[in-house]
């Protein structure tokens, strides 16, 4: 396959990034891989972009593929996009000064490749509609914690007096625990400016505090709405925060442990697998805690880099094996079909 990955940037890409894990890995599976800036993408009469193609020796491991890309011998080029088979949407939205969620070019640009037959993942479309936490408020209520969406300070101080316990605020587009606090239950210490605080981004999210999460939450990746598996092994990981921090974000300082699905939680995975399948949200990250699902992450959802090291298991490889097979499926057929009609398991 000829696979693009849509980026940040390129060459600020980490061996620690789960892009970086599935490029290396689509690299030593003998695809043809590339990388493009969301800066660097254009429109006139088709879309096109200015791509870095890895230099060689990419193919060995993570950190020499992230390396191949910031060397002299990476090649960068204008091509037209829809050239490639397989696109993945892997920029991140939150991340720097150029974009915000509501304007992300990735999604509209994405639209007019989708349109040209490309397989475009996750689905554009999909990311419009789950492109924020109020994605997680359309599933059934019992899968969630109790959950306002406002801008209004009086309507926070009334949910927060009716649900009369712990809770957490935070921004409604935000991503690596910014802005997160926590609120007792019946505070009123410092709640004006943590209201302030977290709304001057626009409209936040006053969540129920599940009382499980102190003990951390889980992470686990989900491919076409199942557990990605490999090696005998989910991929999950158990996030646990540092100190008195109850983010549980790797970005705070949390740790990881392994840890494994249990059966309630594979009963939320199969619950919301039916939307997400729909939605052509293909790779998502999923946080869980208390038997409660607290964040439904669709722009370039992380972690993998934390598993393999946890299970020494090559997930991004099981992933792009994933890949292939519904690549090769879509291929059977004569007319470009939209790509989230296969993927069902």
């Amino acid at each position: 396959m000829r696979v693009l990955f849509v980026v940040n940037h390129p060459r600020s890409l980490r061996a620690t990034y789960t892009t970086a894990h599935l490029a290396a890995a689509a690299v030593r599976r003998g695809h043809e891989v590339a990388l493009v800036s969301v800066d660097e993408l254009a429109h006139e009469r088709e879309v096109t972009g200015r791509i870095v193609r890895p230099a060689a020796g990419a193919e060995h491991d993570t950190a020499a593929f992230v390396d191949s890309l910031r060397a002299p011998a990476a090649r960068v080029e204008e091509t037209r996009l829809a050239e490639f088979d397989v696109i993945l949407l892997r920029n991140n939205p939150h991340v720097g000064d150029g974009h915000s969620i509501r304007v992300n070019p990735a999604i509209e640009l994405g639209r007019r490749l989708k349109e040209a037959g490309v397989m475009v993942l996750n689905d554009p479309d999909g990311l419009r509609r789950a492109g924020s936490k109020m994605y997680l408020a359309g599933f059934p209520a019992a899968i969630r914690p109790r959950t306002l969406i406002t801008c209004s300070p009086s309507r926070v101080r009334a949910f927060l007096r009716e649900l009369d316990s712990a809770a957490v605020l935070k921004p409604l587009y935000g991503y690596g625990g910014q802005n997160v606090f926590f609120v007792g239950r019946g505070q009123t210490a410092n709640l004006a400016q943590i209201i302030s605080t977290v709304r001057a981004s626009g409209y936040l999210i006053v969540q129920e505090y599940v009382a499980a999460a102190v003990r951390g939450d889980k992470r686990v990746l989900l491919i076409a709405g199942a557990p990605l598996e490999a090696g005998g092994h989910v991929a999950v990981y158990r996030r646990v925060h540092a100190g008195d921090d109850l983010r549980n974000n790797m970005h705070a300082g949390a740790s990881r442990r392994r840890c494994r699905l249990n059966q309630i939680e594979r009963e939320l995975c199969e619950t919301i697998r039916p939307r997400l399948v729909a939605d052509g949200l293909y790779l998502i990250g999923l946080d869980i805690a208390g038997g409660k699902i607290l964040e439904i992450n669709v722009f370039a959802p992380g972690g993998m880099h934390n598993m393999f090291e946890l299970y020494g298991v090559d997930f991004a490889g099981a992933a792009i094996a994933d890949l292939e097979r519904r690549f090769k499926l879509r291929g059977a057929y004569r007319e470009p079909v939209a790509p989230h009609l296969f993927l069902r398991g």
